[in-house]
């Protein structure tokens, strides 16, 4: 916890709201307390809210969830759109580095745009898995060679590095690394809260 508490300091300097849990099941229980019981639920894709089963959670109580994997045939676009104007937006990091910057890689771009323009509140949850890389050139090659593969094998694509288990910067129509964001800090335009999970979660 002494590395997620040091990064937590970090992040608040950044302008971001920040906390810090042992476990998953202490993350979700304070997100559920946190998040306003009618206030509409946009999902970034996120093997992290799925493993923690909070998009269950929220939607047990009553709660509108937007969400593209979820979504009916030849809907994906309309839920992201939707998830994208909600109360709140729930979504992970692909990597936190040591000094706090924020990098996540897209295929569609969507919850990036979310993050760095939304209406409501951003919380992004973040296993310990994805924390604590010394440089920019470090996260990245972790995202690609790690994360991007394990996602393209869930998902059952034909991308090489869901093939080989690494990045070949391919061209294939499936690719799955079009956008990067980096956060430098928290953008103006609306509050974003990072919630660092002292357990690997996600890719």
């Amino acid at each position: 916890m002494e590395k997620l508490n040091a990064l937590k300091e970090r992040l608040e300097k950044l302008g971001y709201e920040a906390c810090a849990f042992e476990t998953a099941a202490q993350a979700k229980e304070y997100l559920l307390s946190a998040i306003d019981t009618q206030a509409s639920i946009g999902i970034g894709g996120s093997m992290t809210v799925k493993e923690m089963g909070l998009d269950q959670a929220l939607r047990a109580r009553g709660q509108q969830v937007y969400w593209h994997w979820d979504a009916p045939d030849g809907r994906a676009n309309e839920m992201r759109e939707k998830a994208a104007s909600a109360d709140v937006y729930l979504c992970s990091a692909n990597a936190i580095l040591e000094d706090g910057r924020i990098v996540n890689i897209d295929g569609y771009g969507n919850r990036l745009a979310a993050t760095l323009h939304l209406t409501g509140k951003v919380y992004m949850i973040v296993g310990k898995n994805k924390l604590g890389e010394k440089s920019l050139d470090e996260a990245i090659s972790r995202i690609k060679n790690v994360s991007c593969p394990l996602n393209a094998k869930r998902l059952g694509l034909k991308t090489p590095c869901a093939v080989l288990g690494h990045c070949t910067d391919c061209a294939s129509p499936q690719r799955m690394c079009h956008a990067t964001l980096i956060f430098e800090r928290r953008p103006n335009a609306h509050p974003i809260e990072v919630v660092l999970v002292d357990e690997a979660l996600g890719y």
